[in-house]
């Protein structure tokens, strides 16, 4: 690449490990590297005397690595509210060479794919004890162009990154607004409308499979948090012992009888109709003459759904907490005429277009990144 120099890594920053003596009654910051270049946190504060006796000390500005992680992008720039912060021997610290290398330069190439190889490369041991080479990581060959040059590419990357966050802010705000608006307009149906137990609005409807030995089966499962369905590895009848399948149509309301209490609840759609769940699933068919199955859906999403879930599911550890089939039958269930539940879900499905837009932009987004700086140290910029 034209204009650009050869130097080994170790030419440009410059190792700073400086052991700090730890008072027992100070306070001092920790630090957490997030992982793929996420950034550099404060983990906690703790006294002296609870840290261990050897501290190094971490200045702003500061290029830090860890050398458990380096290979998983544990890696960054030390930020201003964490001047003066402590680290582990696990962790290494290096001053920039300001003759040659940007601090800001430097800390963008780091998220090259190309740089995540290298520390790969240099990180050795066994599975659990994986660390960072110092001498190999020093070693790595980098190609620099000019301060200035370097200033420039940083420019133009930081005013592409702010637009990329403004964007992204920008998003985030629409969704919650369109959140908002279903919500107010979910609470405006349900004001004047009647509650029935689940056991008339969707009775509890299991249709176990009777399992083919030379079959395969398509299975699903459902993800807490109201985060949908997944899809899990499919299996030959002959593979099973002891699980006992059942199977999923299209409009079944779906429970997981485990975590039920957290949210874990789904809606099959036409394309997994024919599919199985496992024993630890509870399918519901919504009475079509009463409840729209994606009304009764969004009603499970909201705070008040789940509260009832979390009710209907006793016990106290994680895996105690199985939702009671008795109990999930009495929950009340707010039933609104058929066509304001229509007109809701129309709406519903509106929204949730713009959303799903949004998650394509976010996607471009996420896409744009890597490619600019694989251009801007390409020199293509």
């Amino acid at each position: 690449m034209k204009n650009f120099i050869p130097y080994r890594l170790g030419d440009i920053i410059i190792p700073n490990q400086q052991q700090v003596s730890i008072n027992p009654f100070d306070e001092y910051k920790q630090i957490k590297l997030r992982l793929y270049q996420n950034g550099v946190e404060l983990r906690e504060t703790k006294k002296g005397s609870e840290l261990g006796s050897k501290q190094y000390n971490a200045r702003k500005g500061q290029f830090i690595i860890s050398k458990i992680d380096a290979r998983n992008g544990a890696m960054g720039i030390v930020p201003e509210n964490l001047d003066n912060a402590v680290v582990t021997g696990d962790f290494l610290l290096f001053d920039f060479n300001g003759k040659i290398i940007d601090g800001k330069y430097f800390d963008f190439y780091t998220r090259l794919n190309s740089f995540d190889r290298e520390c790969k490369f240099c990180s050795e041991g066994s599975t659990n004890r994986v660390r960072l080479k110092v001498n190999k990581f020093l070693n790595i060959s980098i190609l620099v162009p000019t301060l200035s040059e370097q200033q420039r590419t940083v420019s133009k990357i930081e005013s592409v990154k702010q637009r990329i966050e403004e964007i992204e802010k920008l998003r985030v705000n629409q969704t919650k607004d369109i959140n908002n608006l279903l919500f107010s307009k979910y609470t405006d149906l349900i004001k004047k409308a009647g509650w029935l137990p689940m056991k008339e609005v969707a009775p509890i409807n299991r249709r176990q499979v009777e399992v083919n030995p030379e079959e395969t089966y398509f299975e699903i499962g459902v993800r807490s948090f109201g985060r949908g369905l997944f899809e899990n590895p499919s299996f030959v009848g002959a593979e099973l012992t002891w699980q006992k399948p059942f199977w999923m149509k299209e409009g079944d309301l779906l429970f997981s009888n485990i975590k039920a209490w957290e949210g874990a609840v789904g809606l099959i759609p036409i394309q997994y109709d024919g599919w199985v769940g496992s024993h630890r699933y509870i399918t519901c068919l919504p009475n079509l003459e009463l409840i729209n199955p994606e009304f009764l859906y969004y009603y499970f999403r909201t705070q008040e759904g789940i509260e009832k879930l979390s009710l209907a599911s006793p016990g106290t550890a994680d895996r105690n907490r199985t939702l009671n089939t008795k109990m999930l039958h009495q929950i009340l269930i707010p039933v609104p005429d058929l066509s304001s539940q229509e007109i809701f879900v129309d709406l519903l499905h509106k929204l949730n277009a713009i959303k799903e837009q949004h998650s394509e932009t976010e996607k471009e987004l996420t896409q744009l990144m890597p490619a600019l700086l694989d251009k801007a140290f390409k020199g293509e910029l």
